[in-house]
């Protein structure tokens, strides 16, 4: 199971299934998908697949968090091993574990992303011992780049990517 992650300002909680609604609602915003869902909206059948899949990596130490600030629900971020449809174009993140992070808009310029990042990569790096954690970011995602670059993750390619290039990060545990 998945354990609950606190910051300064954040409860992470491991996503049920019930979250499923919420966590459509937040990827249908215009803002979030843009870069998280190459601007594609999801069907809501797609996005209870990935709180399923969520579930079932939550035994491993992986999955969803659903990020709360004073008992409201603002985001979600996760970690899970980088997909397929990722590796095939970056072959060299095969097997390595990445998060994802999105924030409703309202809770955007305030650090909460970098908060929620910070706590997930503790998770990897001490109860899971991942040597190191991967990440994507749409190239024109100029905020991502910096929260990645803050987090201490050293930007190591530019890629082809489905809507947008990517650039690919690494981190190492420290």
């Amino acid at each position: 199971m998945l354990p609950l992650l606190t910051t300064p300002r954040l409860v992470l909680r491991p996503a049920l299934p019930s979250d499923t609604e919420a966590v459509w609602q937040l990827l249908l915003l215009p803002d979030v998908r843009r870069f998280l869902c190459d601007d594609k909206v999801l069907p809501r059948d797609v996005v209870a697949g990935i709180v399923a899949e969520s579930l079932a990596l939550a035994p491993g130490g992986m999955g969803m968090w659903m990020a709360e600030q004073a008992g409201s629900m603002i985001g979600l971020v996760s970690l899970k091993t980088v997909p397929q449809v990722l590796v095939d174009l970056i072959p060299a993140l095969d097997g390595e574990a990445e998060p994802t992070i999105a924030l409703h808009p309202d809770a955007w310029g305030q650090g909460l992303a970098g908060e929620a990042l910070s706590a997930v990569l503790d998770h990897g790096f001490r109860a899971l011992a991942l040597p190191r954690i991967a990440a994507i970011s749409d190239v024109p995602n100029a905020a991502s780049a910096k929260m990645l670059a803050r987090a201490g993750f050293r930007r190591t390619g530019e890629h082809p990517g489905l809507h947008y290039r990517l650039f690919s990060w690494m981190l190492e545990r420290p």
